[in-house]
């Protein structure tokens, strides 16, 4: 289905709700919020007790009477009200009216078409705009500034906090998209269950996200490095301090790094032999917080033989394509 947009609109803002995070861009100004996916509410009275950073921060800290949840789970709305309010509110601290947005939001490229609905049916409630959505493999090439209407096609590999894309995308479309559950989050729930069989020691959801920030490498590690942590030991129940290396966390990540790679050479043994050609001599684009880990460029090189390149910002890479294709939209292929 394609969509027009007036010229009369006067705000255009891309939006992509992640698992992890929220990204608006607007139309002259780039990106004007980036929030953790994020509410906490009331669990008595289902009230908005805070969201995005604050919401984040009560996670394994808050009360009893208060639930703390995420409510987009890989790329898709997981509930509906809580999406809707949080939506409706970064929206508010970006533009001084409602009146006149044009919009376009993420939706994965194998969304269905009632996911798809879902989705603008929700940005509807939360702001009451005219919106459509985009393939996410098409707003991240857009954020890439490549060209997605070229013959020649894109591999663009997303890691993100719910799940990981490898798309290739040409002449305005998906031609090939394979989503895979290890990502960026599978990154932290590997390390929380390395530490536990190894150490006897549970750490939470954060710990786990700093370690793999700071010790994370997708590729061999060549310079050691060490990090103190604490957590509670699982036996006696006590706080523990204890130190884990960069190998440790290479090893406790090693199996999904392994599952994201091999995700990327099945796509590129799909790839039509007509563009094959075209796509050996381009680079493998890497977005999302997940391609933020060090290591991934070698590493994809090694087992591939083609150059892959971190974007500069690739937590913000889909909301800026998003803002873009607003102006473009009759010319993308929008499966409805």
């Amino acid at each position: 289905m394609l969509f027009s947009f007036s010229l009369f609109h006067k705000t255009t803002l891309g939006i992509s709700l992640g698992s992890s995070n929220t990204y608006i861009a607007r139309h002259g100004k780039g990106i004007v919020l980036g929030e953790p996916s994020v509410v906490a509410t009331d669990i008595y009275n289902e009230k908005v007790v805070a969201i995005g950073d604050k919401a984040k921060k009560m996670i394994g800290r808050a009360p009893e009477t208060i639930s703390v949840d995420r409510p987009i789970s890989g790329g898709i709305i997981s509930d509906f009200d809580k999406t809707v309010a949080m939506l409706c509110q970064y929206v508010s601290r970006v533009v001084q009216t409602r009146i006149g947005i044009t919009s376009a939001i993420v939706v994965p490229a194998a969304a269905s078409s009632v996911e798809r609905r879902s989705m603008r049916d929700m940005a509807k409630a939360a702001y009451g705009s005219r919106v459509v959505p985009v393939d996410e493999p098409i707003a991240a090439a857009l954020g890439c500034g490549l060209d997605v209407f070229s013959g020649r096609g894109h591999i663009i590999v997303d890691i993100g906090g719910g799940r990981t894309d490898i798309s290739v995308v040409a002449n305005g479309g998906v031609m090939l998209a394979r989503s895979l559950s290890e990502c960026s989050g599978t990154f932290d729930r590997d390390i929380i269950n390395f530490v536990r069989k190894n150490y006897n020691i549970l750490i939470g959801d954060g710990t786990a996200e700093d370690v793999k920030k700071q010790l994370g490498c997708a590729s061999d590690v060549k310079n050691m490095e060490l990090m103190t942590l604490n957590g509670r030991h699982l036996i006696s129940g006590l706080p523990e301090n204890f130190v884990l290396s960069s190998e440790d966390v290479h090893q406790a990540i090693a199996s999904s790094v392994r599952a994201i790679v091999d995700g990327i050479m099945t796509v590129l043994g799909k790839i039509p032999p007509e563009i094959a050609s075209d796509l050996i001599r381009s680079k493998i684009h890497l977005v999302g917080g997940g391609a933020l880990m060090k290591g991934w460029t070698e590493l994809i090189y090694k087992e591939t033989g083609m150059e892959a390149v971190v974007e500069e910002n690739p937590l913000e890479a889909t909301a800026v394509g998003a803002m873009r294709a607003v102006p473009m939209a009759k010319k993308l292929r929008n499966y409805e």
